[in-house]
């Protein structure tokens, strides 16, 4: 291998996954009823169990990880792996730790002759699994980490990744919503169509009235959008009822590409509530 591949679990990759794909992990926390939790999901079963206590009307947070214990984590890499390491973060555009994974990897570079590289994933969930995606291919072809973090750098901004939240009430819990227009909007079953722009922030494009029109709404953008050349396409789920769906009918206007349900973890999953549903891909032009 050419560099170490790490990540924190904002990839929502299944942990045993990742280690068997010889990637390193730094999991991230959520909190519920004031209990910390690292996010260790290894099977279905978590991510079911984690979207039950939400339908049972628990509200879980999330916190960043620091820059202390970015460097730990960084540290124990470069003291059990020889060469560079490439590390793949949350979005900047929704947390800060991007920023403190960057000044982490400041400190220790000065300590080794060896590097670390940070690179914004400018996504979540099943944007960032995308990006690790890269990395590994990138990594397992010999790439430098250097150069491997310039790609990724470029390759995050040719990817589109749209969502449907359905549960407005949820929003309006977590404080993302305004009480009347989580009351108006589940009413007229509004779903808003989120995506994420250039600086990797979450920005509603569009409103639909259901998750029908919602589900077409993506699956255009998908057609208008996707790259030409066939690739892997992900469809993210909170446990919804709606990603088969989606999936069906994104591969109807694709069937050359690569499709796979996947989950959307406790780190966006607690913002988003249950049922949310998403899809990520790779388009020729860079994001506006």
């Amino acid at each position: 291998m050419s560099f170490t591949l790490s990540a924190d679990t904002s990839c929502d990759i299944l942990r045993n996954e990742m280690t068997a794909r010889g990637i390193e992990y730094r999991p991230l926390v959520y909190t519920i009823d004031d209990v910390p939790h690292f996010d260790e999901f290894a099977k279905d079963e978590d991510y079911k169990g984690f979207y039950d206590q939400i339908r049972a009307g628990k509200m879980p947070t999330t916190s960043q990880i620091n820059i202390v214990e970015h460097e730990e984590f960084f540290e124990t890499l470069l003291d059990k792996y020889e060469g560079d390491i490439v590390h793949v973060t949350l979005s900047s555009g929704l947390s800060s730790t991007y920023a403190s994974a960057c000044k982490a990897a400041e400190n220790v570079n000065e300590k080794h002759g060896k590097r670390v590289y940070v690179v914004d994933s400018l996504g979540a969930t099943i944007a960032t699994r995308h990006v690790v995606d890269e990395a590994q291919r990138l990594r397992d072809g010999g790439v430098c980490a250097a150069d491997a973090a310039e790609q990724l750098k470029q390759f995050t901004y040719k990817l589109q990744t749209w969502f449907m939240p359905t549960d407005l009430m949820h929003l309006k819990r977590g404080g993302r919503v305004s009480g009347p227009s989580a009351y108006i909007g589940t009413a007229l079953n509004i779903k808003p169509i989120i995506n994420f722009d250039k600086y990797g922030a979450l920005a509603v494009v569009q409103k639909k009235m259901g998750a029908g029109k919602g589900i077409a709404a993506m699956v255009e953008a998908f057609k208008k959008l996707s790259a030409a050349v066939p690739h892997k396409v992900y469809i993210a789920s909170a446990d919804s009822e709606f990603a088969e769906e989606l999936l069906q009918k994104a591969k109807a206007v694709r069937s050359d590409c690569q499709f796979e349900i996947g989950w959307i973890g406790p780190v966006i999953g607690a913002h988003t509530g249950c049922n949310a549903v998403g899809i990520s891909f790779v388009s020729d032009s860079s994001r506006a």
